[in-house]
């Protein structure tokens, strides 16, 4: 198995990422993959406290047992899985999905926290909850939104250019998530234990890249594809890989 321990330089520009593998012109059969898991090297920091929500603030949020406050910003598991990294490989074209990904705002958080959206896709905003939210997209490269959200509605968004968005909601200020739009063709956002698959990759030697709110970004050593075949993968990242900004991180 491939492992590499990878540190990051600073920022982020329009880094390939997951979710969902985009389509690909090569038949599976001609395909190959790669999977494995995202993991911490060194002493794990420790666990983040919870989020300060106050009960008055959290009318019209659905969500059994109460609003989720836990902090979201670095999540490793029991066994040092590390999760929503987004790993991404510009293997072939990028295949614009014909139907929106979506991004909820469900319980008075963001779900997913990461989603992966191809240049040229559309971003659906929908309001699971019975209260209002807001879209405040942190855009620089493409068209920046800031607009109000009824509960059981939506908003759309098209990206153009590939870049690493943060939203947020103005109403509810602990919700924050990340668009990260990419020219990369094959992707893939790891799970909460770290795993991930990236798929539909033509036969070839490809380097992933990686993205982390929190860690920054990397690229790992080349790695070989066969049509076919999985070929293993374990990225490690440990608190080297952090990027070096001046102040406290927003939740």
């Amino acid at each position: 198995m491939l492992s590499f321990i990878l540190v990051c330089a600073s920022g982020f520009s329009g880094l390939g990422a997951p979710s969902v593998p985009v389509a690909v012109e090569a038949p599976v059969a001609d395909t190959g993959s790669i999977s494995g898991k995202v993991v911490w090297e060194g002493d794990r920091p420790d666990p983040r406290p919870p989020l300060k929500i106050k009960d008055t603030e959290t009318k019209g949020c659905i969500h059994e047992g109460g609003v989720d406050t836990e902090d979201r910003t670095l999540l490793i598991d029991a066994n040092g899985g590390v999760a929503n990294v987004v790993l991404t490989i510009k293997a072939t074209d990028v295949k614009v999905p014909e139907s929106p990904i979506e991004l909820d705002q469900k319980g008075c958080r963001f779900e997913p926290r990461v989603i992966v959206v191809p240049v040229g896709a559309t971003v659906r905003y929908a309001n699971s909850d019975e209260t209002n939210h807001n879209i405040h997209t942190f855009a620089k490269k493409n068209q920046p939104l800031n607009k109000n959200v009824a509960g059981g509605t939506h908003l759309e968004q098209t990206f153009s250019k590939a870049e690493v968005v943060e939203v947020k909601c103005d109403v509810h200020t602990w919700m924050k998530s990340y668009v990260v739009v990419t020219d990369a063709s094959n992707f893939a956002v790891s799970a909460r234990d770290g795993s991930f698959k990236i798929e539909g990759l033509p036969p070839g030697e490809y380097k992933v890249e990686w993205w982390h709110e929190e860690l920054g970004k990397g690229k790992t050593e080349t790695i070989k594809v066969e049509a076919g075949k999985d070929s293993p993968m374990t990225l490690k990242v440990s608190a080297s890989s952090k990027k070096k900004k001046g102040g406290r991180r927003r939740r």
